[in-house]
């Protein structure tokens, strides 16, 4: 299932040529993982309260085409690409009227308080799989 988070580019996300500086790219990839797990209803506190998870960036690569601006209004089209026993990435594609950028990230779980790598819990695996992964809606 493919989702799509929509946002305004801030002035403080700019340069002084008033374009959004490429360390922002990945702030917006969070923002769209917060999208998506408060929207299959695990948002980061309540895996972090209540399952004692953090879930942790392992990859991350972005791929800029155009650029953005100060004011522009953008849309990010993202979706969840694989999952498995301890692994699990997204897609991400950004869109003003042309295509700005691409990017994929991959990520585990671990515990809070150790630091552990473990599995992907069960609750989160099976509310992300009923997304129908890898696969555009």
């Amino acid at each position: 299932m493919t989702l799509t988070y929509t946002r305004k580019v801030n002035f403080y996300e700019t340069d002084a040529q008033g374009i959004v500086h490429h360390s922002n790219y990945p702030r917006y990839f969070e923002e769209c993982r917060g999208f998506y797990l408060e929207n299959i209803g695990l948002p980061y506190h309540i895996l972090r309260d209540e399952y004692n998870v953090d879930v942790v960036l392992l990859e991350l690569n972005i791929r800029y085409m155009n650029p953005l601006r100060f004011g522009d209004k953008f849309k990010i089209e993202f979706r969840l690409d694989s999952i498995d026993s301890y692994f699990f990435s997204f897609k991400y594609e950004i869109y003003t009227d042309k295509k700005i950028a691409e990017g994929f990230t991959k990520h585990c779980c671990v515990n809070s308080q150790t630091k552990r790598v473990i599995k992907v819990p069960k609750v989160l695996k099976d509310k992300m799989e009923l997304r129908d992964v890898g696969r555009d809606s």
